[in-house]
């Protein structure tokens, strides 16, 4: 994980660091990071299909029961396909025989089984599964009852009576329903199969038809493991995909919010002031003006030429941190060495020219000793001007700079303010007006001397 995507996390940072413009020194090892998380059970989940660690987990069975409706509705329709067949197999073989029951259980079962199709469309969650559940323990409850009944009448078990359990227990193989459910349904049925098959049949044909039974049942776990294993397996690959898909978008923020921070002062830097700029401009009105500032620290070539650079780094922080400080919700920004540009919108009653003077006096009040003017302070000198419809920005800035030359040439610690000029029509357009005045007089001319 970068520096920049620990920063946005929310890591622990060293004392003094002040956020992306900083270097965030962090002790990665001490980050949970959930996409580390994801790729051990990862490396786990190819030998084991056992519950992940911690919030996975959680995350695993709450995506499983929001999926569950979608798989449980097609598998409820094939479910109810085997169990028409099996019903229809035991009508079949209960006619014409002399079973104590008769067709009863049989119409019952196959009952059941149409009963699944119209509960498949229901759209309610917990319906779907609880009528699924009593639906599935139901026919089997019956399957098994109608063995027991013929063991209990000492008759011989039609071929399908034995099958229709086997294929209830092979359908269970796989299933949406709850896992746990689904192990004890599978094992109790597989029990119950062989007890009933113990009782209606005799000598070779019960172990045969208990070794089937036990056989599927282990058949049944198998494939359900593994294909718990899968969904586990195919749930951490969509988890860590998101993950590393999140992981970017955040890096990509942050080097979007560091490419556009001083690295020096912490505050924004041009480019972002220019985009900000444009986008104040384009919203400019006569009732809601922009007031565009360009503020720049006097004699600071002075200053770095008698105490030094980092001096002068140290200084420009210092300026930096205050103006923040005092303009408030107005944007600041570092414009280039020792420059910095102003940008806020004006209410109702405002005065720009007091909004700057306040900045001035802000930094004055630092009482930062300029080492190149001895018994002087560090001041500034601000030029700003107006914008009250939309302009191009760089003749707003051209506008700024020249009231901030002028508070320079007229002694510094001032601010200035360049009023916008009227509109003057180009040359062109003025010789285009005098040739149409011209043309006019010339036709009236000719008129007068015809008449």
């Amino acid at each position: 994980m970068s520096l920049a995507a620990v920063y946005l996390l929310g890591a622990q940072r060293a004392p003094g660091s002040q956020g992306p413009e900083c270097d965030p020194r962090v002790d990665e090892s001490t980050l949970g990071d959930p996409l580390e998380a994801v790729q051990r059970e990862l490396a786990h989940t190819e030998v084991s299909a056992a519950p992940f660690q911690g919030e996975l987990e959680v995350l695993y069975q709450s995506e499983r029961e929001a999926r569950r409706p979608a798989f449980l509705k097609p598998w409820l329709k094939l479910w109810s396909l085997g169990q028409s067949a099996v019903a229809s197999g035991l009508l079949l073989a209960v006619q014409g025989s002399d079973l104590p029951f008769g067709a009863a259980p049989a119409v019952l079962c196959l009952s059941l089984g149409v009963l699944a199709l119209p509960l498949s469309w229901m759209s309610q969650p917990s319906l779907l599964l609880g009528g699924t559940m009593v639906l599935v323990a139901a026919a089997t409850l019956l399957q098994l009852a109608m063995l027991f009944l013929v063991a209990w009448a000492d008759q011989t078990a039609p071929l399908a009576m034995i099958v229709a359990p086997l294929v209830t227990l092979a359908l269970l193989c796989g299933s949406p329903l709850p896992t746990r459910w689904s192990r004890i349904g599978a094992s109790s049925l597989a029990l119950a199969t062989i007890l009933a098959d113990f009782a209606a049949l005799s000598g070779r044909d019960a172990l045969v038809a208990s070794a089937g039974a036990l056989t599927l049942r282990l058949v049944v776990g198998h494939v359900s493991r593994r294909l718990s294993q899968l969904n586990r397996e195919s749930f951490l690959l969509r988890r860590q995909a998101e993950l590393q898909l999140e992981q970017g978008q955040i890096e990509r923020g942050a080097m979007e919010r560091l490419a556009k921070m001083d690295a020096l002062t912490g505050i924004s830097n041009r480019r972002a002031f220019d985009g900000c700029l444009i986008e104040h401009l384009t919203r400019a009105r006569p009732n809601s003006p922009v007031c565009v500032a360009l503020l720049d620290i006097d004699y600071f070539k002075a200053l770095n030429d008698s105490a030094g650079h980092l001096s002068g780094d140290e200084c420009l922080r210092r300026v930096a941190v205050e103006l923040r400080k005092a303009a408030g919700p107005a944007f600041v920004a570092r414009y280039g060495g020792e420059e910095f540009a102003i940008l806020f919108e004006l209410a109702e009653g405002d005065d720009p020219l007091e909004r700057l003077e306040r900045l001035r006096e802000a930094v004055l009040g630092l009482d930062i000793a300029h080492p190149g003017r001895p018994g002087e302070l560090v001041t500034i000198s601000i030029g700003g001007t107006m914008a009250v419809e939309a302009e191009n920005s760089r003749v707003v800035l051209d506008r700024a700079d020249t009231a901030l030359y002028r508070a320079k040439t007229q002694g510094r610690n001032r601010v200035e303010m360049e009023t916008k000029l009227p509109r003057v029509a180009d040359t062109a357009s003025l010789k285009r007006l005098l040739d149409v005045a011209n043309h006019g007089r010339n036709i009236a001319w000719t008129q007068r001397d015809s008449a």
